[in-house]
């Protein structure tokens, strides 16, 4: 049985930008305009391009993993922090576990 059956992975390109997005008029002009400039944006997050840009200063390779808290528009969550709890950090627990079990010598 899997142990998040609503659970889905996707993969494309993540926006990371300096503030929240959180209402529809915004998140259709920052796609918009991203669409226009040749880049079909999957999400936007706020943290990634710091630590990309780190990596990358060092020599450091970088991928980004992302549980989406909201659907940035007019019903992003208002509780982050009870969507961490009973949400994010399940999720990310489990794939870490996953990975580290990846690793594993067989």
């Amino acid at each position: 049985m899997q142990r998040f059956p609503q659970a889905r992975v996707h993969q494309g390109l993540l926006a990371s930008g300096d503030r929240f997005v959180s209402g529809s008029a915004e998140s259709q002009a920052l796609q918009s305009a991203l669409a226009g400039a040749g880049h079909a944006v999957l999400a936007v997050e706020m943290e990634g391009a710091a630590v990309a840009q780190v990596c990358q200063d060092y020599g450091v390779p970088f991928a980004a993993m992302r549980t989406i808290s909201d659907r940035a528009d007019d019903s992003a969550h208002v509780d982050f922090s009870s969507f961490v709890e009973q949400v994010a950090s399940h999720y990310a627990q489990a794939i870490v576990e996953r990975f580290l079990l990846s690793l594993s010598i067989k």
